[in-house]
């Protein structure tokens, strides 16, 4: 008899939101029931609930979009790209390039994660192949798991989903816990000194997995590489860009003497535009890298919106005051910091999105913040590190990597998962200790 082998086919991120929605929408429907409504007010207040939700975060979703869609274009530009190949030669044995791998793309998530994502994907590839070169033996996967660790990090950077949303006057939450600027999250003593533990942990344990069993495998590059050249003769890009740059400068410096209140999203994303245009010179290739950046950032435009339905639903319905009755029952002040990290880190699985997910989860976690009289921005920080940590065992992100390096996922996640499992230790104990 002949078996015919079952291809297992995991739930894409699009699945995910759709089946997370209508989980949210019996959870919906049962909190409405218990409030007195019938059966069929119920589903169809919840329906009325969704669609309400469904278009309120437009602005997000934008500003989603364009701080990847620049940081993807900024790291394609082909300047970048000879720089990474020139720098790729500089280790000698296969630690140096391990830990040179590592230390350049943390660097490069923490100014932006759609930066960071694609430079250590690029630095990885062209380290493995300068190692072939010199001919020293080398190891794909692990050079390719190094550069990852920008998705482990960049929430407590300078492009963090939660933390740049809640330095605006007007988001959200605002009517809940009002503006709170980066000088309390991410410029912070504790997140620099979270942040920096964390990178010190990721470069230890890299120490030891370089000491592991080398795998034999070498990568399949199935993606080319096409770097967009900046423009030769047309330079009405450079001067617009630049002119953006001076501009945010100029704002910074008059704004500077009230901390750093004026820094957030809108402004993040004006400065990587001008910076963008001031690469790429001309309108042409400008354009050009970024339509390349916009096929990166639909899966942003496409689930957004239901992320945001889910939104109104807990919202409107008073699940969330139910949920937030529920973490309540069971966190105190002591237990709130390590309870937040580790559901980031359990929510990041199902919604790979920080955003998305700060838009589900951060109302809740708000509440409960503010009925437990605790610091909203310590809280929003954990978060922060939970959502991170995780992305080393969410394939999602990890997609381009794999393609621009040739590894496969099996291979990653063979490293990944134990970065993953020491820097969540060090994340709770920290938490739990300080937070």
């Amino acid at each position: 008899m002949n078996k015919k082998r079952v291809a297992i086919s995991f739930p894409s991120p699009f699945d995910l939101v759709l089946i997370l929605s209508g989980l949210v929408l019996i959870a919906a429907v049962f909190a409405l029931r218990s409030q007195g409504k019938s059966i069929g007010e119920s589903i169809q207040m919840t329906l009325l609930f969704w669609k309400d939700g469904f278009f309120s975060l437009l602005e997000f979703t934008l500003q989603m979009m364009m701080i990847l869609v620049f940081g993807y274009a900024l790291a394609i530009a082909k300047p970048i790209h000879h720089f990474l190949k020139k720098i790729a030669h500089l280790p000698n044995n296969l630690l140096q390039a391990v830990l040179f791998t590592g230390i350049v793309t943390m660097i490069a998530g923490l100014l932006n994660w759609g930066f960071g994502l694609i430079v250590g994907a690029l630095l990885a590839r062209f380290v493995h192949l300068a190692m072939e070169e010199k001919k020293i033996p080398s190891n794909a996967p692990l050079l390719a798991s190094a550069g990852y660790l920008g998705m482990a990090v960049w929430h407590g950077g300078l492009s963090g989903s939660a933390t740049l949303k809640v330095a605006e006057p007007n988001h959200f939450l605002a009517d809940q816990i009002g503006q709170i600027s980066v000088d309390q999250t991410i410029f912070s003593v504790g997140n620099l000194g979270m942040t920096l533990g964390l990178v010190l942990v990721f470069l230890i344990v890299l120490t030891f997995l370089f000491r592991s069993k080398k795998t034999k495998e070498n990568p399949i590059y199935s993606h080319p590489l096409r770097p967009i050249s900046p423009g030769v003769n047309k330079k009405v890009g450079f001067w617009i860009g630049l002119f953006m740059i001076l501009i945010f400068l100029w704002v910074a410096f008059k704004e500077s003497a009230n901390g750093l209140s004026f820094f957030n999203l809108n402004l993040m994303n004006f400065l990587l535009f001008g910076l963008t245009l001031f690469v790429f010179r001309d309108l042409k290739s400008f354009t050009e890298a970024v339509s390349e950046g916009v096929k990166s950032s639909s899966d942003i435009f496409i689930q957004f919106p239901f992320y945001a339905g889910i939104l109104g639903m807990v919202t409107y319905s008073g699940l969330l005051d139910e949920l937030s009755n529920l973490f309540l029952n069971n966190a105190d002040q002591n237990f709130l910091g390590p309870f937040t990290l580790i559901s980031a880190a359990f929510v990041n699985l199902l919604i790979p999105s920080g955003g998305g997910q700060w838009a589900v989860q951060g109302p809740i976690i708000m509440q409960v913040t503010e009925s437990l009289g605790m610091d909203p921005a310590k809280m929003i920080l954990v978060f922060s590190y939970g959502d991170q940590i995780s992305n080393l065992l969410q394939p999602f992100w990890a997609l381009p990597l794999l393609s621009i390096t040739g590894v496969k996922a099996s291979q990653l996640i063979r490293y990944t998962s134990w970065l993953f499992l020491a820097g969540f230790i060090f994340l709770m104990t920290a938490v739990y200790l300080f937070f």
